[in-house]
């Protein structure tokens, strides 16, 4: 039962082809991570038209979130499972999950995705079954219209994929492509079907394969959050000034240091000054 101020939690994962997985599910004899993802993605092509694997293949190696309070102000952005860093870097899959889940079942945020009705959330909830995880918030149901599994409650879980397709009555939109059009950062440096080549790449110390990819995850929230401001201004929730107040904020505190910081500063400034 949600009590009291409802925080905003901008959310996004970054999975990677499950290597044991794959080999058993295409029967596949290569040893070689990367050669394996390969004839992965070229097999479910054949089958499926598209090299996008099944969900239950895919493995969770990043969490990211943008976590902001219930008038949409920028909080900080960040990675779930940080307190669990193995000797290699990256956190198991189980305690990813553990660590975001025991924040969703506390907190029980208003969650703000792009497609994370379709992805995230789907993945998300068959990882708990592995590894007996509970996420009794998510299936919580005080009000059947108004929960994070009614489809049309923005209040819970607003997909912006799902809001800006009319619900499926438009193809093709993706997070990138919007970002484009409306000079909003987007991807710049790594994408989405790069995450298992720089994760299986021996040449990349786990250290910075973390840092890479988690920071990729980071820019991907920091994306949606920008893409949900102006959502809330398309809707008449907020005007002008409180936009760019919420812009104002966000640009003073979030992350300098990280290889994406240069271009939403730019990006940033570029929108205050042309819409003050």
């Amino acid at each position: 039962m949600r009590k009291g101020r409802v925080m905003l939690c901008v959310f996004d994962i970054e999975t990677i082809p499950n290597i044991s997985l794959c080999k058993e599910h295409f029967q596949l004899k290569e040893d070689d991570a990367l050669k394996i993802c390969e004839c992965s993605f070229e097999k479910q092509k054949e089958k499926s038209g598209s090299e996008f694997l099944p969900l239950y293949l895919h493995e969770i190696i990043s969490i990211a979130a943008v976590i902001g309070d219930d008038y949409g102000q920028f909080v900080k952005v960040g990675n779930f499972g940080q307190k669990h860093e193995n000797k290699e870097g990256f956190p198991s899959e189980k305690e990813l999950l553990e660590d975001f889940f025991k924040y969703f079942n506390e907190k029980q945020p208003r969650l703000i995705s792009f497609n994370g009705r379709g992805f995230d959330m789907p993945l998300l909830t068959l990882k708990a079954l592995k590894y007996n995880l509970t996420l009794d918030a998510f299936y919580s149901q005080e009000n059947k219209w108004e929960n994070y599994r009614a489809r049309y409650s923005e209040q819970f879980h607003l997909d912006l994929m799902d809001s800006l397709s009319h619900y499926g009555s438009v193809r093709g939109l993706n997070l990138n492509g919007i970002c484009s059009m409306t000079n909003i950062p987007g991807k710049f440096d790594v994408s989405g079907d790069l995450v298992h080549a720089i994760y299986y790449n021996p040449k990349i110390s786990q250290k910075e394969k973390k840092e890479i990819i988690d920071s990729y995850c980071q820019s991907d929230v920091l994306n949606t959050y920008w893409l949900f401001l102006k959502y809330e201004v398309l809707k008449g929730a907020l005007n002008k000034e409180q936009y760019l107040g919420l812009l104002n904020d966000f640009l003073e505190k979030f992350p300098k240091e990280k290889s994406y910081s240069s271009v939403f500063t730019n990006a940033l400034e570029k929108e205050i000054r042309e819409f003050a």
